[in-house]
């Protein structure tokens, strides 16, 4: 039994070593070349993701403490699209009420048909301090910007971004295609669950991560995530060149 708790816990963890989709394109990404080198310059501006009213010197990072709940939430939002921090990334913690606190619904809720995003995906609570894996692909010109963020109890520990064309994001569509999926209710239910926005084929829809496990072969004592899970898994791990941002010891 200590086997399978710890092949588990290790599947859980292994992504910070850190329904079937219609892949039909749409109109504008016909003939549309990606140009990575462009794509980071527009990035990497500072008035990328800028919203003037909290960015300026005028508005203190003292200050922050003192927004609601529901600028605390857009701003949280924002950072998790952002590249590197912003400088409020840091402030996020679980001791102050109005602190943003991650929601596999709310997060469904937010990204469902949001111009310019299409796919938003989160894996948690893990048992890393109820930790979650963040995942946002923005559509920037002809590529796509995926950002990456981990947010362990309340507090962002990790952020990395990546440029991807649309044959790579294709090839994760084409992984998607395998897994069971799960209609998304309005109940938090506080499992390790991956909750995915497909806009592209307007629907959402989670995967329920702790069913889907086997047993390996030569050991039925130990048990694994399935063959589709771990090609999901390797994806985001391995697919992707990441350039890291941020990273707390």
């Amino acid at each position: 039994m200590t086997r399978l708790f710890l092949v588990y816990l290790i599947a859980s963890f292994g992504l910070m070593s850190v329904c079937s989709t219609n892949d039909t394109l749409h109109p504008e990404y016909i003939n549309c070349a990606c140009d990575t080198l462009k794509t980071k310059e527009t990035i990497t501006k500072k008035t990328f993701n800028r919203i003037t009213k909290y960015d300026t010197s005028a508005f203190s990072k003292s200050d922050f403490y003192k927004l609601n709940k529901d600028t605390n939430r857009m701003l949280w939002y924002r950072d998790i699209e952002n590249i590197d921090t912003t400088k409020f990334t840091k402030l996020w913690n679980d001791y102050v009420p109005a602190n943003y606190r991650a929601s596999d619904i709310d997060f469904t809720k937010f990204y469902n048909r949001k111009k310019d995003i299409e796919l938003a995906f989160q894996f948690g609570p893990n048992m890393d301090l109820w930790a979650y894996h963040i995942f946002v692909i923005k559509k920037v010109g002809c590529c796509f910007l995926v950002t990456r963020s981990y947010f362990r109890h309340a507090r962002f520990t990790y952020k990395a971004y990546s440029i991807i064309n649309q044959e790579k994001l294709d090839s994760l569509y084409l992984i998607l295609n395998r897994v069971n999926k799960q209609p998304v209710s309005d109940k938090e239910e506080f499992a390790y669950r991956g909750y995915f926005i497909d806009n592209r084929n307007n629907r959402t829809f989670f995967i329920d991560f702790k069913k889907e496990i086997e047993k390996v072969k030569s050991d039925d004592e130990i048990i694994q995530p399935t063959q589709e899970i771990k090609e999901l898994y390797d994806f985001v791990d391995k697919k992707i060149t990441w350039t890291k941002t941020y990273s707390l010891p």
